[in-house]
C-alpha cells in the first residue's frame, strides 16, 4: 500500500495561477510573526514560492497583479508544516497502551516486554504498520521524521526505510540494532555483512526521495561501547547519520553507574549478559559521560535525554554543549513514563541556552492519547499550556532545529520572503481569544493549507546540528 500526499487547500499551481494572498489572524515561524498577518504566494513552475509576508497594511503597498486571488482565514493560524524528530512508526499497529508509571510491578523493562511482545516479525505487516504511522504523521501535519526501524528479534529489516522512501514523508530512516555481552561481536559481523548487500541498493532506492538511511545503536544499556564505536567509524566512512537512546531512565544510570537493576535482570535473563560488560560500566558515570568518547566523534541525534543533571561532577548538558550532539525530547512520552515525577521538568531550555540543538519527537504512538494523529503540535501544546514555552522556542523546535538535525534545509521550514515552503498548515483558532494561545488550547488537527516537502531536502552531511 502507498500512502496519497494531502489534499491542500491550496492545490499546486498550473500554467493559469496566479499569485495568491491569504489573511489570517497569525502567521508565525521560527524567526517571525505577524498578528494579523497577510501572505502573498507566487507560482514558479510546479511550486508555490513565498513572494511577501508581513502585516496587512504593510502588504497593502505591494505592486501585485490584479487578478490576484484572496484568502481569508479569520479562524486559523498558519505556521510551517512540522518535523518529528524521534518517532517509531512500526509501532503504530499497537496503538496507544496505558501505563502507569508508579506501579511497583510496573517501571520501564515490563513495559519494553511488551512492545517485544507485540513487535511484528513479516515485511508486509511491518509496511502496514509504518503506513499507518505515515498516515497518523500526515494527519497532524507532520512532513519529515526521524524514524527508528526498528529490529524484531535483532533480526535487520530495510521494510520500515523502503516504505518511508515510498511515502510523500522525509527525513531519516534509522536502522536500529542491539549489541552488547554475548551478542556484541556478532552484531558487528552481521551489519559489517548487511552493509555490503544491503547498503548501496537501498541508497539507490532513496535517490530524490528526501529519505536518507542511518543507523541506531539502540541505547547505552543494550550497546557496548565497542559496538558504538564501530557505528561510529562506519558512520564517519560511509557519510550515514546515527542516532541513539541515551540518558532515557533512571535504570539506565543505575545500570551504567553502578553495573546493577532491572536493566541487567533483563540481559541476564535472555542470556546476553557477560561479565565482560563490567569493564566498560560500574565506574559511577552517567551514560552520558559513558558515551562522551563517542559523541566527541560525530554528530549523533540523541533522543530523550531525560535524565541530563547541570551540577558537579556531572556536567552532562556542558558535555552535551561541547560536542555536535542534537537531542529530541519527547514531551509526552516524558510524561507517560513519569519522568517528570523522577527526575523533574525536562532540561531543554537550559540546553537550549548551552546551544544544543533541541527538538521535539513523539516517541511511539503507544505513549500518546491522540489515537489518529502523531504530531510535535501536541507535544507543542503540552509545553505552551503546562510550562508556558515560547511560541519561537516551540516553532524552533519544530521545524528549523529538527530540520538540522535531520540534515534538511531549514529555510524550507519556515515563512520566509523568497523561499520555497515544504509545507504550511493552518490551526483552527476562536477569535475572541489571542491566536496562538487558542491554537495552543485547541485540541482540533491541523489542515493542509500547502504540501510541497520534495522540494526541500538535501544530501546528508556530517556538518549538522546546530540550533538556529
Amino acid at each position: 500500500m502507498t500512502i496519497s500526499k494531502p489534499t491542500p487547500l491550496l492545490p499546486s499551481p498550473t500554467p493559469k495561477s496566479t499569485f495568491t494572498r491569504i489573511n489570517t489572524p497569525l502567521i508565525a515561524d521560527a524567526n517571525q510573526s505577524f498578528a494579523p498577518g497577510s501572505l502573498i504566494l507566487a507560482p514558479q513552475n510546479s511550486t508555490w514560492k513565498i513572494h511577501a509576508i508581513g502585516h496587512p497594511a504593510q502588504i497593502d503597498t505591494i505592486s501585485l497583479p490584479t487578478n490576484i486571488k484572496t484568502i481569508d482565514l479569520p479562524n486559523q493560524i498558519i505556521i510551517p508544516a512540522l518535523i518529528n524528530a524521534h518517532t517509531h512508526l512500526d509501532l503504530t499497529h499497537i496503538g496507544p497502551q496505558p501505563h502507569d508509571p508508579h506501579d511497583p510491578n510496573g517501571g520501564f523493562v515490563p513495559w519494553l516486554d511488551m512492545i517485544r511482545a507485540n513487535r511484528l516479525l513479516d515485511d508486509a505487516p511491518i509496511a502496514a504498520s509504518v503506513n499507518l504511522g505515515i498516515k497518523k504523521s500526515l494527519a497532524g501535519g507532520t512532513i519529515a521524521v526521524g524514524d527508528i526501524a526498528g529490529a524484531p528479534n535483532g533480526i535487520l529489516k530495510d521494510t520500515p526505510i523502503t516504505t518511508l522512501a515510498k511515502s510523500p514523508l522525509q527525513g531519516t530512516s534509522y536502522l536500529e540494532f542491539f549489541g552488547i555481552g554475548k551478542t556484541a561481536k556478532s552484531i558487528i559481523h552481521t551489519l559489517d555483512q548487511y552493509l555490503t548487500t544491503h547498503l548501496q541498493s537501498i541508497q539507490k532506492q532513496l535517490q530524490n526521495t528526501g529519505v536518507t538511511f542511518g543507523l541506531s545503536p539502540h541505547a547505552t544499556n543494550t550497546i557496548s561501547i565497542t559496538v558504538y564505536q564501530w557505528a561510529a567509524q562506519t558512520a564517519l566512512k560511509h557519510n550515514i547519520p546515527l542516532s541513539t537512546h541515551l540518558a532515557e531512565t533512571l535504570e539506565e544510570r543505575q545500570f551504567i553507574s553502578k553495573g546493577t537493576g532491572p536493566q541487567r535482570g533483563f540481559l541476564e535473563r535472555f542470556g546476553i549478559w557477560d561479565d565482560s560488560i563490567l569493564k566498560e560500566i560500574g565506574n559511577n558515570q552517567h551514560p552520558i559521560d559513558h558515551l562522551l568518547p563517542i559523541l566527541n566523534q560525530l554528530p549523533i541525534l540523541c533522543a530523550h535525554v531525560n535524565d541530563a543533571p547541570n551540577d558537579a561532577p556531572d556536567q552532562t548538558i556542558a558535555h552535551l554543549a561541547k560536542t555536535k550532539t542534537a537531542v529530541a525530547y519527547c514531551p509526552r512520552a516524558h510524561t507517560y513514563f513519569g519522568h517528570y515525577e523522577k527526575l523533574g521538568p525536562h532540561p531543554f531550555e537550559k540546553m537550549l541556552k548551552a546551544g544544543i540543538n533541541v527538538s521535539l519527537g513523539t516517541d511511539s504512538i503507544v505513549n500518546l492519547k491522540t489515537p489518529n494523529r502523531i504530531t510535535t503540535l501536541d507535544d507543542m501544546r503540552l509545553l505552551a499550556t503546562r510550562d508556558g514555552t515560547s511560541m519561537q522556542t516551540l516553532l524552533k523546535m519544530t521545524t528549523t532545529n529538527p530540520a538540522n538535525a535531520l540534515n534538511l534545509n531549514p529555510n524550507s521550514f519556515t515563512i520566509t520572503q523568497g523561499t520555497t515552503p515544504a509545507g504550511l498548515l493552518t490551526i483552527p483558532i476562536t477569535p475572541s481569544k489571542p491566536p496562538w494561545q487558542s491554537a495552543m488550547h485547541s485540541k482540533s488537527p491541523p489542515t493542509w493549507l500547502l504540501f510541497q516537502p520534495k522540494f526541500s531536502g538535501c544530501p546528508y552531511s556530517p556538518s549538522w546540528g546546530a540550533a538556529q
